[in-house]
């Protein structure tokens, strides 16, 4: 259920209503309006600039139902969304899902064969694996990694006409986490798109899109997470418009076990935690493949995910790594050019971190 919050709002922003100068022409001046919400685990804080506050509260209210109804067929934690259903039926016939579980499925199916299986939505298998043995204290056996990993293949997920899907092996599970908020961010912006508004700024817990732009500005500004202190964002935010932007990285999130930290972001082609990286962000057309991305290529690694990116038009990429005892940093091509200095930005544009450690 998604709830309402204020709390993320006076994080987000200093004011929730504001005036802005009006555009060339003497129109009339555009409102910004801010409202948060908690869907999905996580925050959601969308930004939208209207004609009145009545329409931009509108708009906001339908990006909210719109997430709601993401959440409602992809969330494993409701027992009665269609993936929990389609997760209990593994092994079994097909099943009829809402069409939004069949487009996240339908994209993560393109994500895993374009990446031969670093993404896998069918890792829920190892997630369970891993979240018990972190809780005993111990990392998973070679055979119990073995078991997990050969419920794992994403080819053994069946798309059929009709919005029908279904998991050919008993005992798999789907995990949406790498790729639903990217999506449910997507919807969000459809959502603002069809009630008539041209400029918004959508962020589920660091899944970000950047609609248009704020009046007299180029572009949002988007901070990304300093994951050494993820208090803190990078010196040099990002400028976006009609673009998404997500980040993956272990600095919050990770397991424990004699001493030795072990990333929440697992291989689904090895079973395993990954290990030397510290946070990928990837600035893509949409959120969803953002979000899918960033999970993605933290699989393949700095060299493959450099690669990777340069190949995609419209695919950017920071990647922060350690090798040994060294904190590197690579950048695709085009990734300079949409950083900027932060002097001179104003806090209402500056206020939206990427930085998120979903799996």
């Amino acid at each position: 259920m998604v709830r309402r919050t204020t709390l993320q709002v006076a994080v987000a922003a200093a004011s929730l209503l504001g005036c802005v100068p009006s555009a060339p022409g003497g129109q009339k001046p555009l409102v910004r309006v801010l409202d948060a919400c908690t869907p999905m685990g996580t925050y959601m804080a969308v930004t939208v600039y209207a004609p009145d506050e009545a329409s931009g509260r509108r708009a906001i209210a339908a990006a909210f139902q719109r997430v709601e109804e993401v959440e409602a067929a992809t969330s494993t934690y409701r027992e009665q969304s269609d993936v929990s259903k389609l997760n209990r039926a593994a092994g079994g016939p097909a099943l009829k899902v809402s069409p939004h579980l069949w487009a996240v499925l339908h994209r993560a199916a393109e994500v895993s064969a374009e990446t031969q299986g670093a993404f896998d939505v069918t890792v829920g298998p190892l997630v369970s694996l891993w979240k018990r043995t972190w809780k005993k204290g111990k990392p998973a056996t070679d055979a119990e990694v073995a078991a997990a990993k050969a419920l794992v293949d994403y080819r053994a997920v069946r798309l059929l006409d009709g919005s029908r899907a279904q998991l050919l092996k008993p005992g798999m599970a789907v995990e949406l986490g790498g790729i639903a908020k990217g999506y449910a961010v997507a919807q969000a912006i459809d959502a603002i798109r069809e009630a008539g508004l041209q400029t918004a700024l959508v962020d589920a817990g660091g899944d970000i899109y950047a609609l248009g732009a704020p009046p007299e500005r180029g572009g949002w500004l988007i901070g990304v997470r300093d994951p050494k202190n993820p208090g803190k964002i990078l010196p040099k935010p990002l400028k976006l418009r009609n673009q998404a932007v997500a980040t993956s990285g272990d600095y919050e999130q990770y397991g424990t076990v004699g001493g030795h930290r072990y990333s929440h972001i697992l291989d689904p082609r090895a079973g395993r935690p990954i290990e030397g990286m510290t946070s990928v962000t990837v600035v893509a057309p949409d959120a969803t493949t953002a979000d899918a991305y960033a999970t993605a290529t933290s699989v393949l690694g700095p060299k493959d995910a450099i690669e990777f990116a340069g190949k995609r038009p419209g695919i950017e990429m920071m990647i922060l790594y350690r090798r040994g005892e060294q904190d590197i940093a690579e950048r695709s091509s085009g990734f300079g050019r949409l950083e900027v200095s932060a002097e001179g930005g104003t806090p209402q544009d500056q206020d939206k971190p990427t930085g998120r450690t979903e799996q």
